[in-house]
Order: C-alpha cells, then sequence, then structure tokens
C-alpha cells in the first residue's frame, strides 16, 4: 500500500510540476474513513457529546426560527394581496352597479 501510495505522489508530481509544491499535492491524499460514526465527539458522549448536542439543538432551532419567521412574512404579503384584490372587485362591483342603474333608468 505504501509503494501503491508513493507511485501516485509520485505521478501527480510528475503530471503537475507547474509551480505547485509536493505539499500542496499530498493535502489532497488524505484518508477517510468508512465508518459512519468514526470519528464523532457526539458518539463517544461524555460532556463534550452533550456540548455537541446542545450547539447543534441551538443551530436547528434558530434555523426553523427564520424559517417560520419568513413564512410568517409570506403569509402576511399574501393577506395584503388578497386585500387589495379584494378592494379591487368592491370597485368593480361597485362600477357594474352604477352602469346597471345607468342603463335601467
Amino acid at each position: 500500500m505504501a509503494s501503491m501510495l508513493s507511485r501516485r505522489m509520485t505521478t501527480l508530481a510528475v503530471a503537475t510540476s507547474n509551480n505547485r509544491s509536493l505539499t500542496a499535492l499530498l493535502q489532497f491524499s488524505r484518508g477517510y474513513s468508512m465508518e459512519r460514526d468514526a470519528g464523532s465527539i457526539r458518539e463517544a458522549g461524555g460532556s463534550f457529546g452533550k456540548k455537541e448536542k446542545a450547539q447543534e439543538d441551538q443551530y436547528f432551532r434558530k434555523l426553523q426560527d427564520e424559517q417560520l419567521k419568513k413564512l410568517h412574512d409570506i403569509k402576511k404579503f399574501h393577506e395584503e394581496e388578497l386585500k387589495h384584490h379584494q378592494d379591487a372587485i368592491d370597485r368593480h362591483d361597485k362600477k357594474i352597479q352604477e352602469f346597471e342603474k345607468k342603463m335601467t333608468e
């Protein structure tokens, strides 16, 4: 595996030898665990896990509050639009009644 990794780094260094340092290339060869909860502080428990959970809960509460505020703003906007449309309908009904009244006279 080490020889395969050194071949990859050599290939990368040769392929991209134009003004890039080898350390910059090595940053791309980070290894990640295939396990979902490997390294998770929250899964480890203890006071750090509790703190992590509290921070996550606080973040999502804040996010939900912002979403709820946006929905209230949208609702208010549509209610105002509805009022404007209802006022326009009332004005048109009034004009229709006036024209009908003139026609019957």
